[in-house]
């Protein structure tokens, strides 16, 4: 239904950038009005009014009025977006005068998620960044903005109509969250609301296999995770799957598998493993794994990396930015999936797809130690760590003037939608400058916990480093260039340091956030002794 036909209107608020304290692990976030989050970029977990919620890159969240959100998990990417609150009135024809309105989101909860598309996206970014000199030009925009994000709303309301699909999906929600149970086809097609034969093949029609085929293909995977987490007895992992009798579980993986579970582990190198980003493929690579195939945003993968899955015969399956192609990871019918899954329902379907290894982290030095732990390749890890570690004792030695002088360093990356900073106590390149070759961070901007954390023109002008790494984002369907155009035509930029010094570098998304694995370790590290030996020897001139 079109607001307006509710008798109701609503009025612009405010619009406020996300901050840090969006990425803050038990901070709290009370809605005194009611409220759209608009998330463009990073992931998190958060806490609705009670009801565990994963936010990511294209979302809109509509909130009522008194809502509550509790940060759960600020998650291992940045994140960033805007906060736009709105009221709603009532127009009281024959009082000739508005009384406060009690809206409610369109599905009766206090809060509701609708995940943009491309276009929608960007058409509402605009909304947000676009100015105008006129107050009331201004005012109207705002406006159009909160009319937009409504519409958004109200034309994804949810279908309630139950259909044949929703009900499969019940069946099989049942099945992998009491896959440890006797479960039959005649309770499976009760959940489902279909009878028996009906479940049976529209089951098979849409998966390729009957119910409880799938159900055992399903035991099989989480039997083969627990042989590769865990040290239990194959008679535990039995009962643990939904098998009372364990010879005839060990006879059923054996037929499925291939080998004994006893014989499992020594067989993981030869299995097709697919990769859900290139740090984890490329470090597989490294200790001697050669993985099927790896799930790449090409617009972000550095060209050494690239030619590194060409020369080793590794099949690329492109994906968009924030998103995991399930149904195009389907068809390569992996043995194995590894990979970091932020989303319970993502996780889920990949779940009944292979065994999925997930949960690791996303740190090259990290991931190394638990990726030669499960294909117990510790040797060839231990090699490789002490290559990277010798490689920034070197690097240490030739930044000697540039350590001992204290000189400020900071990353800034320019967004589409505003400016971030490289925090000091993070991951990746933040850990590389300031934990391993213990380069300085401005002291303004010690307090940022984040990966990267918001940062205004001001405080840019409050950090002014005496050497600043300058990082254009880098997404689909959006272009830094504007915001980078804006920056360097103030008087903050001008103002700075690192720009009256020539001291400003430019730096490669792919590389410096997207492509941090062994290969980028030794070509940042390349870069950063470059550019400041570079300075160092300039000023003893």
């Amino acid at each position: 239904m079109n607001p307006a036909e509710q008798g109701w209107i609503a009025e612009w608020h405010s619009t406020k950038p996300l901050t840090d304290k969006w990425i803050a692990t038990g901070e709290l976030h009370y809605f005194h009005h009611h409220a759209f989050i608009l998330i463009v970029d990073g992931k998190a977990t958060w806490s609705i009014s009670g009801q565990k919620v994963h936010v990511s890159y294209g979302q809109l969240i509509a909130l009522q009025q008194d809502s509550v959100i509790e940060v759960v998990d600020g998650g291992n990417m940045d994140l960033a977006g805007w906060l736009v609150e709105f009221n709603t009135y009532s127009i009281i024809h024959h009082e000739g005068r508005m009384a406060t309105f009690d809206w409610k989101t369109p599905t009766s909860l206090s809060y509701q998620s609708v995940q943009l598309m491309a276009g929608d996206l960007a058409r509402i970014s605009q909304h947000m960044n676009a100015g105008s000199s006129a107050k009331h030009a201004r005012w109207v925009g705002k406006q159009l903005l909160i009319h937009e994000l409504l519409n958004v709303v109200y034309e994804n309301q949810p279908s309630e109509e139950q259909t044949v699909e929703q009900g499969i999906l019940r069946s099989i929600a049942h099945m992998t969250s009491h896959y440890d149970e006797n479960i039959t086809r005649n309770q499976l097609a009760q959940i489902a609301g279909l009878s028996p034969w009906h479940y049976s093949r529209k089951f098979s029609e849409r998966y390729g296999k009957p119910p409880l085929d799938y159900l055992t293909h399903y035991r099989m995977y989480r039997a083969q995770e627990e042989l590769i987490l865990t040290t239990e007895t194959s008679q535990n992992i039995a009962k643990k799957v939904g098998y009372e009798d364990a010879h005839y579980f060990s006879r059923r993986f054996k037929q499925f598998a291939g080998t004994s579970p006893r014989s499992y582990i020594t067989t993981l190198s030869e299995r097709k493993i697919v990769c859900l980003s290139p740090l984890c493929a490329e470090v597989l690579i490294g200790i001697g794994i050669i993985p099927y195939a790896v799930v790449v945003v090409p617009l972000l993968v550095p060209p050494d990396q690239h030619e590194l899955f060409v020369s080793h015969g590794i099949r690329i399956l492109p994906t968009s930015q924030y998103e995991l192609n399930v149904e195009l990871i389907q068809q390569e019918q992996p043995e194995m999936i590894i990979g970091n899954v932020w989303a319970d329902e993502l996780k889920q379907s990949l779940r009944t797809i292979a065994p999925l290894i997930t949960g690791l982290k996303m740190d090259a030095e990290i991931l190394l130690q638990q990726l030669a732990a499960i294909f117990h390749k510790q040797e060839e890890a231990a090699a490789i760590h002490m290559r990277m570690k010798d490689a920034v004792s070197s690097a240490r030695q030739h930044l000697q003037e540039t350590i001992q002088a204290s000189a400020k360093v900071m990353v800034l990356r320019v967004e589409p939608f505003g400016y971030r900073y490289l925090g000091g106590y993070s991951h990746g390149v933040s850990r590389l400058l300031y934990q391993q070759l213990g380069l300085a961070l401005p002291d303004s901007l010690q307090a940022g916990e984040a990966w990267f954390n918001p940062c205004s023109i001001e405080q840019l002008k409050m950090a002014d480093p005496d050497i600043l790494f300058v990082e254009k984002r880098v997404m689909e369907h959006f272009n830094a260039e504007e915001s980078m155009n804006h920056l360097t035509s103030t008087p903050a930029w001008n103002g700075l340091k690192a720009v009256r010094n020539n001291r400003v570098f430019y730096v490669d998304t792919r590389l410096w956030a997207d492509g941090y694995g062994l290969i980028g370790h030794t070509q940042i590290l390349h870069q950063i002794v470059e550019k400041l030996t570079n300075i160092d020897h300039a000023g003893a001139q």
